[in-house]
């Protein structure tokens, strides 16, 4: 069986290469969600510039205590699931312990057995550091609402109004973060648990279709062939 230090080791080569990356913030956990891995920056951020402060323990002794919760829960989600969290808005701390905007994403980490062993992630910054952390904060709303209830028939029109936004700054500011127009976020959303959905159950095309925000089966395989390149039919077949 392959020895999960080993296995953290080996990403010491993709630590090196997020040392030189000031914008980004590069970890690797265990399964108990403790640091084995971090990058320079975060060390810089978090501990004085020593990695080594920040090896073996969990963002509850390193960030504060709200900001540590939300990581912790998105940690123990990815170990328990398997899935990846992906472009997630939220807070981060900077240097001088100001706050800002970045986007992170996480994977779980598998051994030779497929077992998961750990969670591998970065967060990107998406602004220069502020006091007040301002120009993300509605559109992490916005996005939440998104992330939430995308299964429902829901208007742009009406999630830029919920996060006190003008339809046109919030396409501006998703376009910059995602290189994406809102609706085209809103239907990523979708086709991502619907192909999910394709690879872990046998639920008809007509039932995964209504459960990921399709007003028919028509409708999303239309709208899975034009971004996947293949039917839904045939991406399953692929994939199971």
């Amino acid at each position: 069986m392959t020895d999960p230090d080993d296995l953290f080791a080996a990403h010491g080569y993709a630590e090196a290469l997020f040392d030189a990356l000031p914008d980004v913030v590069f970890f690797i956990k265990d399964s108990a969600g403790r640091y084995v891995r971090v990058n320079q920056t975060m060390a810089d951020r978090c501990a004085g510039g020593d990695k080594s402060k920040l090896i073996g323990k969990k963002p509850t002794e390193v960030y504060p205590a709200p900001l540590a919760a939300s990581y912790a829960r998105q940690d123990e989600a990815v170990l328990k699931t398997g899935k990846p969290v992906e472009h997630q808005l939220e807070l981060h701390i900077y240097t001088g312990r100001k706050a800002g905007w970045c986007l992170t994403t996480k994977h779980p980490l598998r051994d030779a057995k497929g077992r998961i062993i750990g969670v591998a992630g970065i967060s990107r910054d998406l602004n220069a550091p502020s006091d007040k952390a301002s120009g993300y904060a509605e559109l992490a709303t916005a996005l939440k609402l998104m992330q939430a209830r995308y299964t429902e028939g829901l208007r742009i029109e009406d999630i830029a109004k919920k996060a006190g936004l003008s339809v046109y700054q919030f396409e501006q500011r998703v376009q910059k973060l995602f290189q994406m127009s809102p609706l085209q976020l809103l239907h990523k959303l979708r086709l991502d648990e619907a192909t999910r959905l394709l690879r872990e159950t046998d639920l008809s095309l007509s039932d995964i279709a209504l459960q990921t925000g399709w007003c028919d089966q028509s409708a999303f395989t239309r709208h899975f062939s034009r971004y996947a390149g293949m039917a839904p039919g045939r991406f399953r077949a692929m994939t199971t």
